[in-house]
């Protein structure tokens, strides 16, 4: 694209458009997943002597964004925010609390009434932000659980180290690889061009951010957009 047509443009970007061309050809796979079930009927009715089989997940998304914003009013303090995303792919927000500040304390009891609304789900994942009270609050209250990390946090703080965006590119390429081979090429790349980066994003382990090394499933939520969808929509009220 650089060289043909003389755009300067990112590697995700380009993705993005080519993803954006073929779902006005093909459909997307939201649209190509809804129509299956008619698809298999009309095999089965046309086609004698076809089998077909639909197995669907009872336990749905088991994946909560953790939120934490002030309240601005007379006696200030913070509200939490639980999010999910429903079957259509929308913000559905599963439980508010509102707390005087953000404490090990208030977490520990913000995530003790959730775990009596929702109980113990299999597989359950927790995307919070880098608060070290949100950590100890889902690590007290739901053991089981494994703690993700948003790609967001970990860009913010490379973006206030000055790193270049080359690097955070390749970062973010690094972090949606789906293969372990991939990640380790990948991986290796970056250390040949900046020790320090590399040194720096492993401080914390690929468990927690890297979706080829994410033990459960995160269903590619791996942006905080939900998080700032809420935040957009709260920002009245608060």
């Amino acid at each position: 694209m650089k060289k043909k047509f003389e755009i300067d443009n990112s590697y995700h970007k380009a993705w993005r458009a080519i993803q954006k061309v073929v779902a006005s050809i093909r459909g997307t796979s939201e649209e190509n997943y809804q129509i299956l079930p008619s698809y298999l009927h009309m095999m089965v009715a046309k086609n004698q002597g076809t089998y077909t089989s639909i197995k669907t997940d009872a336990q749905n998304r088991p994946v909560i964004a953790v939120d934490t914003t002030f309240l601005k009013s007379k006696y200030h303090g913070v509200l939490f925010v639980i999010l999910s995303k429903d079957a259509n792919n929308q913000i559905f927000p599963l439980c508010f609390g509102v707390a005087d500040s953000e404490n090990n304390e208030a977490y520990i009891w913000f995530f003790g009434e959730i775990r009596k609304s929702i109980q113990v789900r299999r597989e359950l994942v927790f995307l919070p932000d880098r608060n070290q009270s949100i950590a100890n609050g889902i690590t007290k209250v739901f053991p089981e659980a494994h703690h993700g990390i948003y790609l967001y946090h970990i860009e913010k703080n490379l973006k206030q180290r000055h790193t270049k965006a080359t690097v955070i590119n390749l970062f973010q390429s690094i972090a949606r690889s789906y293969k372990h081979e991939d990640l380790n090429q990948l991986m290796s790349q970056l250390k040949s061009i900046n020790k320090k980066t590399d040194k720096y994003i492993m401080k914390e382990p690929p468990e927690r951010w890297a979706r080829s090394w994410f033990p459960r499933r995160r269903y590619d939520m791996l942006t905080t957009n939900m998080v700032e969808s809420m935040n957009s929509d709260l920002l009245k009220g608060r």
